[in-house]
């Protein structure tokens, strides 16, 4: 599922950058005097209307598959909690108790 997702957004995005290059910009009646070409791919009024939705549905495409990738990739994760952590990294270093610290005055005494 997560190998299909990753070519999905791949894909995606590749077409998304594919669709933006190929629309035509704000001030494109300015190139054109400088030599530009106003004739396009798809017609006078028909390549604004194609491409903006084809912009449209790749990039919902593309968003929804980076979601997914992140939604299951942090399903997968086992999260630990700050308790368990500490748990398991120190080491308890409680001071030993009188009676203990009884035994060790009377046995450095005796020697």
């Amino acid at each position: 599922m997560m190998m299909l997702l990753t070519i999905l957004l791949i894909v995606s995005a590749v077409f998304l950058v594919i669709v933006i290059l190929m629309q035509q910009g704000k001030g494109q009646e300015m190139g054109a005097v400088f030599g530009g070409s106003s004739q396009t791919i798809f017609g006078a009024s028909g390549a604004g209307n194609f491409l903006t939705k084809a912009t449209a549905v790749i990039a919902i495409i593309f968003m929804g598959s980076a979601f997914f990738i992140s939604y299951i990739s942090a399903k997968e994760q086992n999260p630990i909690s700050i308790k368990s952590y500490i748990a398991k990294t120190a080491k308890p270093s409680l001071p030993p108790t009188a009676s203990k610290q009884a035994k060790a005055v009377s046995n450095s005494a005796a020697k």
